[in-house]
């Protein structure tokens, strides 16, 4: 049954009053989550898998093992192992990194190859994950190959298998070429085709370029730029791409470049595809901010600023109106305290919105988030390099409505690792990851992190 309500002015001035209100407690952005208790000590159980150049004796280091480790960790179902790789090697070795393998209990580490850094080699993979296609593991180097500039390398999954000579060379250092020095190991991967990012080369930029964006086709060795960015929309990506669920649109960020030289967040979106060729549209969704450019601190309460490697994470899809896609990311500078951010944003570029300010002084929190986030449900994990209760970093949760923050682990000093420089995986209801130093000989660690949510 229905009832008709009559209403005098002041009544339904009243009624659009509470709607507004109502409509802009809905799109206001979350409050900024504070751990209630920053300097309680977290609730995290950790445990140190691996300290790189330990030798089997206690106190004693190996002659030549892997080193700083400044990317993360690929679990392998097949195999049931976590690969990865380190930056460069231990005294004795030729200094050039290292692929590895492990199992996840921490039994049966591997160097699978030592990197040589000549021409027939790559040398100081960087960044982030090997990305695993079919039985395959892709990754880059930052030097080395053909040109000193970087390659595209391959290893089976089981650790055998390495690619020599590289499967990729990238170009001479300079403007106009196809791109060169990629620091992200991780890709997007469509069919047999990886799609990444270099940190120079392209069309624009002075002597060294601005970076690009490009595709290598795994099954014709065909390499292609689809992007160079030109310094005012972006340059020196570090990261990996996202690729949203409706197929043809990337989302990345790029470290410097755009109006504030702090970096950006972008789209890159296929509109016109025929044989196998497509066209591409791009779009600065976000610029970030720096008052008076004072790099790098950028103290500014309502951005961030340099995103250092960092990938983003997407709930939903742009090519679903309802609910709306989302994107969270790390800055490693800006925000309240000038110690980096944890933002969300519409994958339109609207509704950007800090979640987190990291190194509120006083406190023990998380200083200087680099890499990415892990998404399980609606949890929000990652690593900041400095803070906590001894300085030498932190793991933290937050939900993704921006409620919840608190570190889950304070790093302590060795034999426990530090600095923390890339993201954790989860495998099992467990967080893996590696810390760039610490461990029994400082030369950085594997580490495995049952959260106290899981």
């Amino acid at each position: 049954m229905f009832f008709r309500i009559r209403f005098d002015c002041r009544c339904i001035l009243a009624v659009v009053a509470m709607l507004a209100a109502a409509l802009l407690l809905t799109l206001a952005p979350a409050a900024i989550a504070q751990n209630a208790v920053p300097d309680a000590m977290p609730t995290g159980t950790e445990t140190v898998l691996y300290s790189f150049g330990a030798g089997p004796t206690a106190g004693k280091c190996k002659i030549t093992d892997g080193a700083d480790p400044l990317g993360s960790l690929t679990y392998v179902p097949a195999t049931g192992l976590l690969f990865g790789q380190t930056s460069t090697t231990t005294s004795g070795g030729n200094g050039d990194g290292t692929v590895f393998q492990i199992m996840p209990g921490g039994s049966a580490y591997i160097v699978d190859h030592f990197f040589t850094g000549a021409k027939t080699d790559g040398n100081d993979p960087r960044h982030d994950a090997m990305t695993l296609l079919g039985t395959v593991l892709y990754g880059t180097t930052l030097t080395g190959g053909t040109h000193a500039n970087g390659t595209i390398f391959s290893i089976n999954d089981d650790g055998t298998g390495y690619s020599t000579p590289p499967v990729y060379n990238f170009a001479k250092s300079a403007q106009n070429s196809t791109g060169n020095q990629p620091t992200s190991s991780s890709f997007v991967v469509v069919g047999s085709v990886l799609y990444g990012m270099t940190s120079q080369g392209g069309k624009h930029g002075g002597t060294t370029g601005d970076g690009t964006i490009y595709s290598f086709d795994t099954a014709t060795s065909t390499y292609t730029q689809l992007y160079s960015f030109g310094g005012g929309d972006g340059a020196d990506p570090h990261g990996a791409l996202t690729l949203d669920p409706d197929g043809k649109t990337f989302y990345g960020m790029t470290r410097s470049g755009g109006g504030h030289d702090v970096g950006v967040i972008f789209s890159l979106t296929s509109v016109k595809c025929s044989t196998g060729k497509c066209k591409y549209k791009y779009k600065v969704l976000h610029d970030f901010a720096c008052p008076g450019n004072s790099t790098p601190t950028c103290i500014d309460a309502n951005d961030g600023a340099t995103p250092d490697h960092g990938t983003l994470v997407q709930v939903g899809s742009a090519a679903v109106a309802k609910p709306p896609s989302v994107l969270y990311g790390l800055t490693t500078y800006g925000g309240k305290y000038g110690n980096g951010i944890l933002f969300s944003m519409r994958t339109d570029g609207s509704h950007f919105t800090i979640l987190q300010s990291f190194g509120d002084p006083g406190t023990n929190d998380g200083i200087n988030p680099y890499g990415s986030l892990l998404l399980n449900g609606t949890t929000l994990y990652g690593t900041t390099q400095l803070g906590g209760s001894k300085g030498n970093g932190t793991v933290f949760q937050i939900n993704t409505d921006g409620t919840g923050y608190d570190r889950i682990y304070d790093f302590q000093p060795a034999p426990d690792g530090a600095k923390p420089i890339d993201n954790v995986i989860l495998v099992d209801n467990t967080l893996y990851g590696m810390t760039e130093v610490g461990g029994q000989c400082g030369n950085g660690t594997i580490f495995a992190l049952v959260p106290p949510a899981l």
